[in-house]
C-alpha cells in the first residue's frame, strides 16, 4: 500500500479535534509510519486516546512556543 497523505502532518502540542468525538484535543505523540496520533483530551482528565489516523483529525491551531 503506497498511499501518499497529503493533508496536514498533526506535530506535538497540536490542537485538534477529531470527527468522531467532540471536544478538543491535544496531540502528544506522532506515529510518521502508522500516520496516526495519540491524542489527550484537554479537560483536565488525562485521557490519551491512541492512534487516531490522521484522515480523523480536525486542526483548531498550533501549540505557542
Amino acid at each position: 500500500m503506497s498511499a501518499e497523505y497529503s493533508g496536514t502532518v498533526p506535530k506535538i502540542g497540536d490542537r485538534v479535534g477529531m470527527g468522531e468525538q467532540s471536544g478538543l484535543f491535544e496531540v502528544v505523540d506522532v506515529n510518521m509510519l502508522m500516520q496516526t496520533a495519540n491524542l489527550k483530551a484537554t479537560d483536565g482528565q488525562g485521557h490519551v486516546t491512541r492512534n487516531v489516523p490522521w484522515t480523523s483529525l480536525k486542526f483548531h491551531g498550533a501549540a505557542s512556543g
